[in-house]
């Protein structure tokens, strides 16, 4: 985050109720002067954790921590000192100008905070009233207090509730549209997004509503439903259940499950150190997130071959990160809540004392795939052993693995070795005479095609004018864009042979190679007017927005995780953060 000025902090520290703070995560009682209470920091069970209101300190006299507000939210929040700041800052409702973020940006965000705070009591309050969803938790078998703890809630059917609950409140519901807590149909007509349907909240690290999951208790043709990204709402860059990550601290460990109820269902049974991720594959932003709290990861995600690949897609994001995940495999193609409560807790923590290092994951999962009694088969299944081992760096644990799978396989351990060494060697030799190709980024593949096309088999100069101009969105795309144009213009072209590889397209010097492919009879099948045009250049513009502002999404976390920033890279996360913020504004327009 940003440098915070000396005498803003201050103002913060001035305003600070060390007792309401850490109220929040122990119980305190009065003790004299004094409060005390329970240790966070370790396990007791007579208190020796006291808190002075008066000199604005904490101290345990148990495992010997010890400091003022500040330093207990860096702790318990595992956050840097300006990020503990930031916390408390927007606890107490300050504004931090230090112009690194742009007051309209940090109004409005803060008002969308209130509104998904509304929302999820609301949802609350239909869940004590309603006997549909009382049935179904009462089904699953979830304790009354489970549900408090997350907050469960549910939404009703009829397509106004909700909307009709904020208009009583005189709330915009463009803020409701963007947040995704209603629609708008195509004859514009507004409607609740979550309509008889189980509601998750999902709260960001400092306990703020970011946004919902609804899982439908009818048959609907979507089981879940989530909200849109928002500038509150990013959920590859959030988790589910990080109400856990206090359990998650002192355990220190953590298992990673697929989805809100797997996180749920565990912690009613006991397991109170799960998180899952949003509704996507794991992210990199995730990971890190995780690695805050601990290294001791368990994935454990579902049996079935979908949850086996994410396993894989997980353990590789893991690896980048620095952190060699343990996966818990479920037998018989289990989730982790059918697993719990058919087995009970202690069969789960079994199952997570004999979880299996990424190599024997990998080397399980071979043996799953091949039929070693067919001798083709066992052919590649050694190749694929021998790449496996060959990836390991440390020779002794590589030797180590290597004299394990050869018993088990009844294999020569000097062959294997002898295999790897090779396959060692080869993957260090160079590659000669490859030849340098540079590539059109993918994502911007088809709007360069399918602009030229556009612009070819027009006749209208306002339109082509337009599609120009689109084009300046493109950027580096340009450079082979207008080349081509310039050449259709002057040339007289007749090729009908396609362009078979676009990564090959490399300057003017391929312009003829686009051309050949656009000119394609076989890519000509469809009829261009100006309204194809006009909803193509539509599309063009969101879809390049939206690569834009991801850019700049990564372009702000790397800012943030400085902890302290000079005048220039304050001003560029002030740009940033509004750039980002106008082209949510004009997607929304758009979409």
């Amino acid at each position: 985050m940003a440098y915070i000025p000396e005498e803003k902090i201050q103002e913060i520290k001035d305003q600070l109720d060390i007792v309401n703070i850490i109220s929040d995560y122990v119980e305190l009682k009065p003790s004299g002067q004094n409060f005390v209470g329970l240790c966070p920091f370790h396990n007791e069970k007579t208190p020796s954790f006291t808190v002075s209101k008066t000199k604005g300190i904490f101290h345990c006299f148990g495992c010997g921590e010890g400091g003022d507000a500040i330093s207990f939210i860096m702790k318990k929040e595992n956050l840097n000192y300006i990020e503990a700041i930031q916390f408390l800052a927007d606890k107490l409702g300050i504004f931090i100008e230090t112009g690194n973020v742009d007051k309209e940006l940090y109004d409005h965000r803060k008002k969308l905070y209130r509104i998904n705070e509304e929302a999820k009591y609301y949802f609350f309050q239909q869940l004590l009233t309603y006997e549909k969803p009382k049935e179904y938790l009462a089904q699953r078998g979830l304790q009354k207090s489970v549900v408090n703890k997350f907050m469960l809630g549910y939404a009703p059917d009829g397509f106004n509730n909700l909307l009709n609950y904020f208009r009583n409140k005189n709330v915009d519901t463009n803020d409701l549209l963007e947040l995704g807590l209603i629609k708008k149909s195509k004859n514009n007509r507004l409607y609740d997004a979550y309509r008889n349907r189980l509601i998750f909240p999902i709260l960001n690290t400092r306990k703020e509503v970011i946004g919902f999951g609804g899982r439908t208790l009818v048959d609907d043709r979507a089981k879940y439903i989530n909200s849109p990204e928002s500038i509150v709402y990013h959920k590859s860059r959030n988790l589910y259940g990080v109400g856990n990550f206090n359990n998650i601290s002192k355990k220190n460990k953590v298992v990673l499950v697929e989805g809100y109820i797997d996180v749920i269902s565990m912690y009613n049974y006991g397991i109170d150190y799960c998180v899952a991720s949003l509704g996507t594959a794991l992210t990199k932003e995730q990971g890190k997130l995780i690695k805050r709290y601990t290294e001791n990861v368990y994935i454990c995600y579902d049996g079935d071959s979908a949850g086996k690949a994410a396993t894989e897609r997980a353990i590789q994001i893991f690896k980048e990160i620095g952190i060699y995940p343990n996966i818990i495999q479920l037998p018989d193609e289990l989730d982790p809540d059918d697993f719990i409560k058919k087995y009970g807790k202690e069969s789960f923590e079994n199952l997570l004392e004999n979880s299996l290092n990424p190599v024997l994951f990998d080397y399980n999962k071979l043996l799953e795939e091949f039929d070693l009694q067919n001798i083709d088969e066992k052919t590649v299944f050694l190749e694929k052993l021998v790449k496996l081992l060959s990836e390991l760096d440390n020779e002794l644990i590589r030797d180590e693995y290597l004299n394990r799978f050869s018993r088990d396989l009844k294999l020569d351990p000097e062959s294997l070795k002898n295999e790897i060494n090779k396959n060692k060697s080869n993957s260090k030799r160079p590659i000669r005479n490859a030849p340098v190709i540079k590539k059109i980024n993918r994502s911007y593949k088809f709007i360069f095609l399918e602009s030229l096309r556009y612009y070819i088999f027009n006749n209208d100069l306002d339109l082509r004018r337009s599609i120009l101009e689109s084009i300046s969105f493109m950027e580096d795309e340009t450079e082979y864009f207008i080349p081509t144009v310039v050449f259709i213009e002057d040339n007289d072209i007749g090729i009908d042979t396609g362009l078979k590889d676009l990564s090959e397209i490399d300057g003017e010097k391929n312009v003829k190679k686009i051309v050949q492919y656009t000119l394609n009879t076989k890519n000509r099948s469809y009829y261009v007017n100006k309204v194809n045009v006009e909803r193509f250049l539509e599309s063009l513009e969101r879809h390049v927005l939206t690569i834009k502002r991801d850019d700049l999404k990564e372009k702000l976390a790397l800012l943030q995780e400085n902890d302290e920033l000079n005048e220039d890279f304050k001003k560029a996360y002030a740009e940033i953060a509004r750039d980002i913020f106008k082209i949510d504004t004009r997607l929304k327009n758009i979409q």
